[in-house]
């Protein structure tokens, strides 16, 4: 698989587990059923995307790419769109995962 290809996929599951995660949190604890269904659906989504990008790239750059760019993107629409607050201890704590990612994929 040409790496443009892969690193296609792997954008698709982190776009994918974002909106799954946020539907979820929008189902209020399952209690609102269609955008928990709709998050479970986009979660899974997320999977099978995952796995298609590990057919081109490894698989320790690419689940580490997923988590911390999911993580981070997540951490902004928690703030933007639920007005959760991040601390500065926490915006550090993503700039070291996002050191982590990149120490990953250069050495």
């Amino acid at each position: 698989m040409p790496q443009t290809l892969a690193i296609a996929w792997l954008a698709l599951a982190v776009v994918l587990e974002v909106c799954g995660s946020s539907l979820l949190k929008l189902s209020d604890g399952m209690r609102r059923r269609l955008p928990g269904l709709a998050g479970i659906i986009l979660v899974m989504g997320a999977f099978a995307a995952l796995a298609q990008a590990i057919r081109g790239m490894d698989l320790s750059v690419a689940y580490a790419v997923w988590g911390g760019a999911g993580l981070v993107i997540t951490a902004i629409v928690g703030a933007l769109a639920f007005g959760q607050r991040i601390r500065l201890s926490g915006w550090a704590g993503i700039g070291l995962v996002i050191l982590g990612v990149v120490a990953l994929k250069l050495l």
